[in-house]
C-alpha cells in the first residue's frame, strides 16, 4: 500500500476512534453511530481485495503504534466493521 493510502487508513481509524470514544456532550451518540455505520458501509462497497488491503493497513498501523489502546482498536476495527478476512 502506498504512503498516501496508509495515511488515509490512519485518518479512517482516527475518525472511528473519535466517534467511538466521544462523550455524549461532545457528539450525540446517535450521530456517532450513524457516522460509523456510514463510513463502514462505504468501505464495504470495496471489492474483497481492497477490503483486505485496508484490513492489512489497519493491522500494520496498530502494530506500529506505541499506544496499547490505539493498537488494540486499530487491530480490532476491521472485524468490527466487517471487512473481508485476509486470504
Amino acid at each position: 500500500m502506498v504512503e498516501n493510502d496508509k495515511l488515509l487508513v490512519q485518518a479512517l481509524v482516527d475518525a472511528f476512534l473519535l466517534l467511538e470514544t466521544a462523550e455524549a456532550h461532545e457528539i450525540d451518540p446517535d450521530t456517532a453511530v450513524r457516522g460509523m455505520e456510514n463510513i463502514a458501509s462505504s468501505l464495504l462497497l470495496m471489492d474483497p481485495a481492497g477490503q483486505q488491503g485496508v484490513r492489512a493497513a489497519m493491522t500494520e498501523l496498530g502494530d506500529a503504534s506505541g499506544d496499547l489502546a490505539y493498537r488494540e482498536f486499530a487491530q480490532a476495527l476491521p472485524d468490527m466493521i466487517g471487512l473481508a478476512p485476509e486470504p
